[in-house]
């Protein structure tokens, strides 16, 4: 699986220097946030904070909120009250390009893939390990939230333990990220949050948070295209382009498959026309075309074993056959494409999945006898 962000950024080390005033503000001006995050991960409160370090309450408030700076002298106790170091309090430290995080994320997790179905451990030991040594790097937070969606989908046998440790890490990192200020994950960090808080939260909490997000939102993929059209790099306008446009039909996608939902279309000719138009979009773009595996469901809900069965044979020919690619003649190869190795790994997951929901959801039970059926669920089983 790979978790991609083109947002521009660039791995650099702020170093300490007296003689650079600009520098020495913001830093101080970082100063604030980090101690509130780092003191809300020890689990302690400013009057905690406050009492380990011999000053008032209201002195760590104005710490945190940048009004006023903790006294020199009070930075050594006040990182080991944090547990942390004064240079990461300070924020001198190393940070990763998005490349670079994105690289490392998807190769423990095509590391942890390999090794099932224990794989996970691993995974989640070094992904922590990546986050204790850049705890600053919001790009490396944000990652690792969609790691943890990762290792919940393809290792559904680690346990609700395990998967209940995963969502409050999700939450921690989710709000990590917008404590940190940053304008390019503040927003998918808050629709996050909010998604955690209807799926297993409170409700209004969710909406509260949606509510704190701008109603409309402007693309600026047009003005950064002629932006670099105008300073001579027609190439990465093209980039820029083709990287919102990959963006955009994974989301019509998802958006789709969703609609096919009863509750939200219970007529049946209305779900099939969505189940068309997304197979119409897939087949298009030559992205995966999972429409099949939509008409399955369909066909079920209408009492049509034969239709279902012929569906499911068609969806396990998808995921038994080579991954689709989206079309190189419009898509660059580096804007999409994943490693062989990794798409192949992500189709074997998803048809492990599959195979699981098949033999243990009830509603399929009236089509293991069909012939059909039968025969597509044996090339699925030995596909694995």
């Amino acid at each position: 699986m790979h978790y991609n962000k083109s947002r521009r950024s660039v791995a650099h080390i702020h170093p300490f220097n007296p003689n650079k005033e600009h520098t020495m503000e913001l830093n101080r001006m970082k100063i604030g946030a980090a101690i509130a995050a780092r003191r809300k991960e020890k689990g302690l409160t400013q009057e905690q904070l406050a009492a380990r370090l011999g000053v008032s309450a209201p002195a760590v408030s104005k710490w945190e909120t940048d009004t006023s700076y903790p006294d020199i002298t009070l930075l050594c106790p006040l990182a080991r009250a944090l547990g942390t170091s004064v240079d990461a309090l300070l924020q001198f430290e190393e940070t990763l390009s998005d490349e670079e995080v994105v690289r490392q994320v998807n190769q423990l997790l095509e590391t942890a893939m390999r090794q099932q179905p224990d794989g996970w451990q691993a995974a989640e030991r070094q992904l922590e390990e990546l986050l204790h040594q850049y705890p600053s790097c919001t790009a490396l937070q944000y990652n690792a939230v969609a790691s943890y969606d990762a290792l919940t989908m393809f290792f559904p046998a680690a346990g609700e333990e395990v998967r209940t440790r995963w969502r409050a890490r999700k939450r921690q990192l989710l709000e990590q990220v917008r404590e940190s200020g940053n304008a390019a994950y503040w927003q998918t960090a808050t629709i996050g949050l909010a998604v955690l808080e209807l799926t297993d939260g409170d409700a209004e909490t969710g909406a509260a948070l949606l509510r704190q997000l701008p109603e409309r939102v402007g693309d600026p993929t047009g003005a950064w295209a002629q932006y670099y059209l105008k300073t001579g790099q027609p190439g990465k306008a093209l980039e820029t382009i083709q990287k919102q446009l990959y963006k955009l039909i994974s989301q019509a996608q998802s958006l789709l498959a969703t609609m096919m939902d009863p509750k939200l279309l219970p007529e049946p000719e209305r779900q099939r026309a969505v189940c068309e138009v997304y197979g119409a979009l897939a087949r298009a773009f030559d992205f995966p075309d999972m429409s099949a595996g939509l008409a399955m469901e369909l066909c079920l809900q209408e009492g049509q074993p034969d239709e279902a069965a012929a569906c499911f044979a068609r969806y396990v020919e998808v995921l038994t056959g080579p991954p689709a690619f989206p079309r190189a003649d419009i898509f660059a190869p580096g804007v999409t494409a994943k490693h062989p190795e990794s798409a192949q790994a992500s189709h074997r997951e998803l048809r492990r999945l599959l195979l699981d929901e098949i033999r243990q959801e009830e509603k399929y039970r009236s089509l293991m006898d069909h012939p059909v059926f039968a025969q597509a669920l044996t090339r699925l089983e030995n596909s694995i």
